[in-house]
Parts: structure tokens; C-alpha cells; sequence
């Protein structure tokens, strides 16, 4: 029992940590471009994970192919996130961000026929109705940048079903090591065509810190804590992550609230929390970054 309220006090950190940083990498991305951002962090990231696995011997060959996969996904979800956050607030990120949660059944769906429970419609609809409030309503186009970031839930939720299924048989630290490494590799081509980064003080600063606690550490303390609360209890924690940002980007941009943005995000928030509860035994897998 101990355990288990440690567990959620660090699953909490883990979240609240996360949605802090929309706003920190937001501020990050005025300076300089998202893919020598991505490296940076997740090179940094990956070194000290695959150092920690390989001291603890848990980087088995067999990590290889699904860390690969995974890290291709997680790849794809971080770029286009960093991308959409460039033309959208931190908060407004978030919440698109996470629908993510509400994605998973119908991953889980298309990719082994598991059957759609009534919740997990209820929790489309909420998030299709919040989605809508959220980008300026019924009439408005959705912009560019929160087109990405939709995307960027899709990739997030195919990893997170995926890695479910990988888990199960590989040691989640060599799994985690052999994804961040691929995602800090995987960003190398494209920040070739970018304008090469000034890294002044508070720049490195960021990644440093966005390197070791929200991916280093987090994850670490994202696979402990799970292993001791239930799944729907670690949805619905994690779920404080984009409340977190909008708090966060809220005091510290001063990011205007809108009637808009409150319904919206109140529905997303709903959505999620709704389409996890039938999930009681089902554990989440892998390590989903957004921020």
C-alpha cells in the first residue's frame, strides 16, 4: 500500500513535469529549429539510458527490432509535435496531444480486433466535440500546426498499443534505451537542412534539462510507478499532463482563457478519462514523450 501512494505521488510528478515543459520547449522553439532540439535531447537522453542498461545488463539483443519500431513512432510523434507547437500555445498542444488517450482503442482495434466498447465511442465523441471548441468551433479551419499535432496523437497512441505488445517479452529499460537512441538518430538527417543552432546558455540549459528529467528520468519513474497502480488509475494521472501545461503556460505567457478553450479542454480531459476506465486490468505499456 505504500508503494502504491508513492506510485501515484511520482506518477503525478512525472505528469506535471511533462506538461510544464510544452511551455519551457515552446520557448526553446523560437530560437532555434525542432530537429537539432530532438537530437540534442534525445542523443543526451539515450546515452544515459544505454549506459544504465548496459550496466545493469538489461539491453538483450532482442530489444533491437521492436525498439526500432517504437522509436520510429516516437520519432514521428515528437517531430510533429515540436513542428504544431511551433504555430500553437503550449496548452492548446497538450490537450490535442493527448487525445492520444482516446486513440488507443481504436488502435488496439485496427491492429488486433479488439472490440470498441461503448466507452470508448463516448469518449470520441467528447473528444471530436472538445477538439472542435478547442481549434475556434464549428466553422473554424483547423490551422497547420494543429493538424500535426492530431498526427503527432496517432503516433503516440500506435506506440503506446505497440508497445503493450513488446513489453511483455523485452526488458523495458534496453527497450527504452534502444528507442530514445533511435528517435536522437532518426532527427540527424533532417536538422541537416535546418540553420545550425546558436546554443546560448539558457538553450542548452532546456535541453539538458528536457534530456535527463523529462526523458531520462521520467521514463524511468513513468515504469516504476506503473508497475504499482492499475491501468485505469495511470490514465487518469497521466491525464493531469495537459491540465499541467495549461497552468503552467497560463501564469507564465499569460495565454488568454477563452470560454472556447475551457470547454474544449474540460471535454478532452472528460473524453480521456472515460475511454481508459473499462481498461481497469489492462496495463499501459511504453513510454509516450510529449513534452
Amino acid at each position: 500500500m505504500k508503494n502504491h501512494w508513492l506510485a501515484v505521488i511520482v506518477l503525478f510528478l512525472v505528469a506535471g513535469a511533462w506538461g510544464a515543459s510544452f511551455t519551457i520547449v515552446k520557448s526553446v522553439l523560437t530560437r532555434i529549429p525542432p530537429e537539432p532540439f530532438i537530437v540534442l535531447r534525445f542523443t543526451i537522453a539515450g546515452i544515459v539510458l544505454l549506459a544504465v542498461a548496459l550496466t545493469s545488463r538489461k539491453l538483450p539483443r532482442s530489444a533491437l527490432r521492436p525498439g526500432l519500431i517504437l522509436g520510429a513512432l516516437v520519432f514521428s510523434g515528437y517531430w510533429l509535435q515540436t513542428r504544431g507547437l511551433m504555430s500553437i500555445s503550449p496548452s492548446r498542444s497538450a490537450f490535442l496531444t493527448g487525445l492520444y488517450v482516446v486513440m488507443v482503442p481504436f488502435c488496439d482495434r485496427l491492429l488486433y480486433a479488439k472490440r470498441i466498447g461503448a466507452r470508448a465511442w463516448i469518449g470520441c465523441v467528447l473528444a471530436a466535440a472538445g477538439t472542435t471548441l478547442l481549434i475556434g468551433g464549428i466553422d473554424a479551419r483547423a490551422g497547420f500546426g494543429d493538424i500535426l499535432t492530431i498526427i503527432c496523437a496517432i503516433c503516440f497512441a500506435l506506440h503506446m498499443v505497440l508497445s503493450a505488445k513488446y513489453s511483455t517479452a523485452t526488458p523495458a529499460l534496453g527497450l527504452a534505451a534502444v528507442q530514445v537512441i533511435v528517435v536522437g538518430v532518426a532527427a540527424i538527417p533532417p536538422s541537416l537542412f535546418v540553420p545550425r543552432p546558436h546554443l546560448t546558455p539558457f538553450v542548452s540549459t532546456v535541453i539538458l534539462f528536457t534530456a535527463i528529467v523529462t526523458t531520462a528520468l521520467a521514463f524511468v519513474a513513468l515504469m516504476w510507478g506503473q508497475s504499482h497502480v492499475t491501468a485505469t488509475e495511470a490514465a487518469v494521472i497521466l491525464a493531469f499532463e495537459p491540465m499541467a501545461a495549461s497552468i503552467t503556460s497560463l501564469v507564465f505567457q499569460h495565454e488568454p482563457v477563452t470560454f472556447g478553450f475551457v470547454a474544449g479542454a474540460s471535454m478532452i480531459l472528460g473524453a480521456m478519462v472515460i475511454s481508459q476506465l473499462p481498461a481497469s486490468r489492462r496495463r499501459i505499456a511504453g513510454w509516450t514523450l510529449t513534452g
